[in-house]
Parts: structure tokens; sequence; C-alpha cells
């Protein structure tokens, strides 16, 4: 009995760590994301169109339209990223952390 439990101990520790690992949506627009909840993951690339500065770090604006908020100081202009990051809202609008 107690092998039993092992052993579905660790395969739902590894469905589990699947999902962490490989749980991310996929955005292509604007509209994927604003169906999207709060603090869900995930994956999308696309050119950098604007950059701006901001006191923790600079928000890049993709030419899909969306705003990506990161906490780095490079220069992205014109660059093609790719980007796994976490659904926020700021003023009703949706951006990626």
């Amino acid at each position: 009995m107690r092998k039993l439990a092992f052993v579905v101990l660790i395969i739902g520790m590894f469905v589990l760590s699947w999902f962490f690992i490989f749980g991310y949506v996929e955005v292509g627009g604007l509209d994927d994301l604003e169906k999207l909840e709060i603090n869900q993951k995930v994956y999308l690339t696309g050119k950098v169109v604007e950059e701006r500065i901001i006191s923790r770090g600079q928000i890049l604006t993709l030419s899909s339209g969306i705003e990506l908020v990161c906490e780095c100081y490079d220069d992205f202009s014109d660059a093609e990223i790719e980007v796994e990051g976490l659904v926020s809202e700021f003023n009703g609008k949706k951006q990626v952390d």
C-alpha cells in the first residue's frame, strides 16, 4: 500500500510541475490579452515599436499594441523579442509584466 501511495505521489508531483513549467497561453494580440485573467502566465513575441522609461524600468509597446512592463534598462528599439510574463492591469488596461 505504501509503494502505491509513493508512486501516485511521484506521478502527481510530475504532473503538477509540468503545469507550472508549460502552463502558459500564447498571446497573438491585444484582443487575446483582454480575454485573459489577471496573473495568468502568457508567452508572446513581437517587434518593439516604442519604449518609455518609468521609475521601475521600462514600458515596451509591441507592434500588436501590447504593453510590456519590464525591470530592464537596455535599448530594445526595433528589436524582435520573446517574453514570458504575467497579465496585470493598470488604469483599467491590461498589460504584461
